[in-house]
């Protein structure tokens, strides 16, 4: 009889060179992949939490259909140059996301004007092809190294880990450095660079059309920055990517035919504008109201404005002409790239009466103990972008601390007045009237129907002002423009709701009906 062995023999490990970096690569850049998509998607639904709900859904669903055909194709055939061929696939399929962003993606919203639709089919569109084939990756290197049964356990876990702490790296990366740098386009190029590399890496270096992938996508990454230069130096207006925004620039007219600077940071909704030809003049209807700081506080000497965007009140305020009593203006801006952008294309000045901080307004307002004679809120990016935070009873609480006595807060909401389209001005409402004494609307489109979206301008006090009544009721005295303001006031009673609080702010459900 044959000696029996009881040793299980163990087989030599086999597949391909760095098989832990090519696992902690491909979570990485799949990450990468999800963060600038976002950058992608804006231009044409938006940055709203619809956008990242459909973005990071779409993603997970073909992560999880990747990992389970990975896990077919490996059973099937495993082999190094099949998990080389797979990262080609998705390098390829990262290369043309700036392909089909171009050419589909305003033709995507017409076919789908619903812009729940709209963002789900974008997100497929763009982004099925390379999830699925980096979602197929771990999976595939798992079975490629599973050689060992008593060690499984500890290679599977091994190797996941590397997958995930790659996808962590690869979050703080895109959403720290990458977006702030480069634009959409250069990153999904640089996507698709990375992957053919790894690719390469997989094939040890015999893989032709990973090597020409990686090439091209380098060279239309630096030709895109040179065509950039050009028009930047030829004066064309960029688009710009900063860490909370996708800043499109344009030149345009107003109605009256002024020429006209404009910001835009979601389709089809301006968020600030400049007069070229009188940078300090209001364009924007709602931040004309900033003019009643006269009358709410007569003799203010400073002013606290929460969300710079294009720093149209600010710039105001700076102009001796319209404020000749030069009121110190501190600002809290949480993008520090819009900043940049309004000195840069909007004539933003240099001025000693203006501070400028790089935060969320909220966080301020919590670590505050500074007062202020005139608090302008205008937080709203559009009616895609709500920063609950601001919304609710205990902001309002802050802001009353940040309000002087006989100073006045006023806040920029975009809603309608009543109705379905109404909730969110109600709920935002009734958390300023917890915290003021008095609460006054002004709509800057007075005479629409009140269930239509507009802005609406809260004028928040934290005294009883009984000097103001006969102003709201007769002001014939007042200069013009005071007049006009204070005739858009809405003296109607706002219906009753609970108001948003810090534990339950459904902030999201109320604004996604201004979109119907």
């Amino acid at each position: 009889m044959s000696k029996r062995n009881d040793k299980t023999k163990k087989t030599p490990p086999t597949g391909p060179p760095l098989p832990d970096f090519v696992a902690f690569a491909a979570g990485a850049v799949v990450m990468v992949l999800e963060m600038a998509g976002a950058r992608v998607m804006a231009p044409h639904v938006g940055t709203s939490v619809i956008v990242w709900t459909s973005l990071i859904g779409v993603m997970l669903a073909f992560l999880a259909l990747g990992a389970a055909l990975g896990g077919r194709v490996a059973d099937k055939t495993l082999s190094a140059a099949t998990l080389a061929r797979i990262l080609f696939g998705a390098a390829v399929g990262a290369a043309l996301v700036p392909v089909t962003h171009h050419l589909f993606g305003a033709r995507l919203m017409q076919i789908c004007p619903n812009v729940y639709l709209g963002a789900v089919a974008g997100a497929i569109l763009y982004f099925a092809a390379p999830a699925t084939l980096f979602g197929m990756v771990t999976p595939y290197i798992v079975r490629l190294r599973l050689n060992d049964i008593a060690s499984s356990g500890r290679t599977v876990g091994r190797l996941y880990a590397l997958s995930t702490v790659g996808s962590i790296a690869g979050t703080f990366l895109g959403g720290f450095v990458l977006i702030s740098f480069f634009s959409c386009t250069q990153i999904m190029l640089g996507v698709a660079t990375a992957g053919a590399t790894l690719a390469m890496l997989v094939a040890r270096g015999k893989f032709l059309p990973a090597l020409c992938l990686a090439v091209l996508a380098l060279s239309g990454a630096y030709a895109e920055t040179l065509h950039t230069a050009l028009l930047t130096a030829q004066g064309a207006l960029p688009t710009l990517e900063t860490p909370y925004n996708h800043i499109h620039l344009y030149d345009g007219f107003a109605s009256d035919k002024r020429p006209v600077r404009v910001i835009q940071t979601d389709p089809g909704k301006i968020q600030s504008a400049v007069y070229l030809d009188d940078p300090t003049a209001l364009y924007c209807e709602y931040t004309r109201y900033i003019a009643l700081a006269d009358i709410l506080c007569p003799g203010f000497r400073n002013v606290l404005v929460l969300g710079g965007g294009g720093y149209a009140v600010p710039r105001w305020l700076l102009a001796e002409t319209n404020a000749p009593r030069k009121p110190e203006v501190d600002v809290v801006e949480i993008d520090p790239g819009m900043t940049r952008v309004t000195r840069d294309y909007l004539s933003l000045p240099d001025s000693p009466r203006l501070r400028v901080r790089h935060e969320d307004a909220r966080r301020f307002l919590n670590r505050n103990t500074q007062i202020w004679d005139i608090v302008f809120v205008d937080v709203f990016n559009s009616w895609y972008s709500v920063p609950f935070q601001m919304g609710t009873a205990e902001a309002a609480r802050a802001l009353r601390r940040a309000t002087a006595p006989n100073g006045a807060l006023m806040m920029n909401v975009i809603s309608a007045f009543n109705g379905e389209k109404g909730r969110l001005f109600e709920a935002i409402y009734a958390g300023l009237r917890l915290a003021f004494n008095e609460v006054h609307v002004f709509a800057v489109n007075p005479a629409e129907n009140p269930g239509e979206v507009q802005n609406l301008l809260l004028v928040a006090l934290p005294e009883q002002r009984p000097d103001l009544t006969g102003l709201f009721s007769d002001a014939r005295n007042l200069p013009a423009n005071i007049r006009f303001l204070l005739n858009t006031r809405v003296t109607r009673p706002v219906a009753a709701r609970a108001p948003l609080t810090d534990d339950f702010a459904p902030a999201e459900r109320y604004a996604l009906s201004l979109l119907d």
